[in-house]
């Protein structure tokens, strides 16, 4: 008899351990008991994002006392940004700092509005916590149940060419080059319009695109990505602050549900700092890159002077963004065009 009560208590602390296993945070959720959260990122090794998303996944582990674990996999290990946003949605993977793709919404292209900044300063405004971009992208990632946490914004993209584009500095002006872009309308249409011939083609197939000259160069990249994927094979940079490159924190909120609500708060708390700290440093990044490029690969980096770029600025706010209201929408064209009157 009390052997068999024996065997009927192991056998119920058995079920009750499987139990806790399954649902994470019984017992208080340390240990091996902790939530495992998958962050994916596109960003190589040598690159100002996978410094902010190392630095994440130790801050969640510090503040939740081991409670939740952030497994970092960079360097589009996870898969493309495309597909890994299709994963935040359905919620195998967990957060991700990517270039949100506007595949279920067109508006999501709004991200990269070229020329919506044109310096440093002007992105910290226009892409601060509570700015309106960060308002609408909120608004439109919620419509597909992902959480936006914030921008890492990792600097200018610029042009990096292994030929030479004719009038480069006359917007609208034939180019005469052929250039790699994402196939976002808002990356497409303004390369048509300053006078280039876009090609569509994956950030994971730019390389080998540019070497066996399927293009003549891309847009797609700061100095520090210029650098980190392309540094070897460009033999000129040129920066042109046509888009910010503002990548996007968010998470599906399948996978905030899984965590209590205090660690809900410290997961949320941890990637709007690293938000913000991206906004710090990218300007000191942009500087580091821009010579390391010349110093390290012998890449030419040719900058824009600021009466070249508000130049370009004032065609593709003009020209650009009123062919972009069919895909963005007019009211949020008119709501773009009034931040950017407040920086004046």
């Amino acid at each position: 008899m009390i052997f068999k009560m024996i065997g009927r208590f192991l056998s119920v602390a058995l079920i009750l351990a499987l139990a806790c296993g399954t649902f994470a945070g019984c017992g208080g959720g340390s240990g091996n008991d902790a939530i495992v959260l998958k962050l994916a990122s596109d960003a190589p090794i040598d690159h100002i994002a996978t410094r902010l998303n190392e630095a994440a996944a130790e801050k969640v582990k510090e503040r939740t006392d081991g409670r939740v674990v952030v497994d970092y996999f960079g360097a589009s290990q996870l898969g493309s940004y495309e597909s890994v946003y299709q994963e935040i949605v359905m919620g195998t993977v967990d957060i991700a700092q990517i270039t949100v793709p506007d595949a279920l919404d067109a508006r999501l292209g709004a991200a990269y509005l070229p020329y919506y900044a044109t310096s440093f300063e002007e992105a910290e405004v226009l892409y601060a916590p509570d700015s309106y971009m960060t308002k609408v992208f909120a608004e439109l990632t919620a419509q597909n149940g992902v959480r936006f946490l914030g921008w890492v914004l990792e600097g200018f993209i610029g042009m990096g060419v292994v030929k030479d584009p004719s009038n480069v500095f006359e917007p609208g002006a034939v180019k005469g080059i052929k250039l790699r872009s994402p196939a976002m309308a808002t990356f497409r249409i303004v390369q048509e319009d300053l006078g280039y011939n876009p090609i569509t083609i994956t950030y994971a197939e730019v390389p080998m695109a540019i070497q066996t000259k399927v293009v003549d160069g891309w847009i797609g990249g700061t100095p520090n990505m210029n650098y980190a994927w392309v540094g070897e094979i460009i033999t000129k940079m040129y920066v042109n602050y046509l888009h910010a490159e503002a990548t996007s924190y968010v998470m599906s909120e399948k996978s905030l549900e899984k965590l209590s609500p205090e660690d809900q708060q410290i997961v949320i708390d941890v990637f709007r700092e690293q938000s913000v700290q991206s906004i710090k440093d990218a300007r000191d990044n942009e500087e580091v890159y821009k010579a390391k490029l010349t110093d390290d690969y012998g890449v030419e980096v040719v900058e824009f002077t600021k009466e070249q770029l508000q130049k370009n600025a004032d065609f593709v706010r003009d020209v650009t963004w009123t062919k972009l209201e069919e895909v963005l929408t007019p009211e949020l064209i008119a709501g773009f065009r009034a931040e950017v009157e407040k920086m004046k």
